[in-house]
């Protein structure tokens, strides 16, 4: 029990290094069942109900570290002796997506067992669905088994099948611009000017202006809002269509080919969006904006290599070829 003690204490302080990284906190219940616990001459009661609590760490878009604690129930037979078994779990979290907003993932690692008096290490793997409901809400269905728990009678497994709710921190849709509505002025009589001296005139042109937003630093994981970088990255843009009426926008979004084709066009759309709505937050009239998402259709790297996936994964701003006037002095 003391080193089940210690092993909450570290998952505590895991909690505190982790206020201002990509975090999630849920819960789960289903049922629980023991294989392999009951000798021949014995009377098991080998099911139960389980719950339990679990807290991760999104690392990398796809990749995630979990810690959790699961009560497994009560089980007689086999030495057990109506014991309470409880499980202290550690596990990378690998997701796949295979569909829009829905995964299938797995997680390997290790648990630490306490059943009664005895205390045990465990291996750990589970296998489950996971499905966003909005940026912050998730549903998961998962399995999990803890391998060779030993109580030094039998060595049995340990198996679980519950529903989850997971709640990440981090995420929040990002605001809908609002235009201003001017207030009425009173009318006031204004002297007319002696009409200016005429001035000659000529024509400039300015070339196309292209920039690229990388996902991996202008937007969190899996998420559809700028980051604070990807706020800074558009300022160039924002003073060359402020100083000049002349200029339009076209913003497109891109993704690598990790997933189905389906979610990548919904993420490369809202990525788009968000650009948008960021450069409308700042004076851009959204008149002239012009928002497109290409999904995994135009790469331009190998998606084969991870290099070129993160290459793939872009938000990209045109400001096309314009002509405006200048006075000549």
């Amino acid at each position: 029990m003391k080193k089940m003690i210690m092993m909450l204490s570290a998952t505590s302080l895991m909690v505190s290094a982790m206020v201002h990284a990509e975090v999630y906190l849920g819960g789960k219940v289903g049922k629980s069942w023991l294989d392999d616990a009951c000798r021949p001459a014995d009377t098991c009661d080998d099911d139960s109900s389980a719950v339990g609590a679990f807290l991760g760490y999104q690392a990398w878009e796809n990749i995630a570290l979990e810690a959790g604690y699961d009560y497994l129930g009560t089980f007689s037979g086999a030495g057990l002796n109506d014991d309470h078994v409880n499980a202290i779990t550690l596990a990378p979290k690998f997701n796949l997506p295979i569909y829009q907003n829905l995964d299938l993932y797995a997680k390997l690692g290790g648990a630490y067992v306490d059943y009664g008096s005895e205390e045990d290490w465990s291996y750990l793997a589970a296998a489950g669905l996971e499905l966003s409901a909005t940026q912050n809400l998730a549903v998961r269905l998962e399995y999990q088994t803890l391998t060779d728990i030993n109580n030094n009678i039998v060595r049995a497994e340990g198996n679980m099948a519950t529903l989850g709710v997971t709640y990440r921190f981090g995420h929040s849709e990002p605001a809908p611009v609002v235009e201003s509505q001017p207030r009425p002025v009173a009318a006031v009589a204004e002297e007319k000017p002696e009409p200016a001296p005429l001035t000659p005139v000529k024509s400039q042109v300015m070339k196309t202006v292209k920039k690229s937003l990388n996902s991996a630093s202008s937007f969190g994981l899996n998420s559809a809002a700028l980051s604070a970088q990807g706020l800074a990255d558009l300022q160039e843009v924002v003073d060359i269509v402020s100083r000049y009426p002349q200029a339009t926008v076209t913003v497109t979004g891109h993704t690598d080919s990790t997933g189905s084709a389906e979610y990548n066009q919904s993420l490369s759309e809202k990525r788009a969006q968000a650009v948008a709505n960021a450069l409308a937050s700042q004076g851009v009239d959204p008149s002239r904006i012009t928002v497109r998402g290409m999904g995994e259709s135009e790469p331009v790297a190998s998606n084969d290599t991870k290099e070129g996936r993160e290459k793939n994964r872009r938000v990209e701003i045109e400001i096309p070829t314009f002509t405006y006037q200048v006075t000549e002095e």
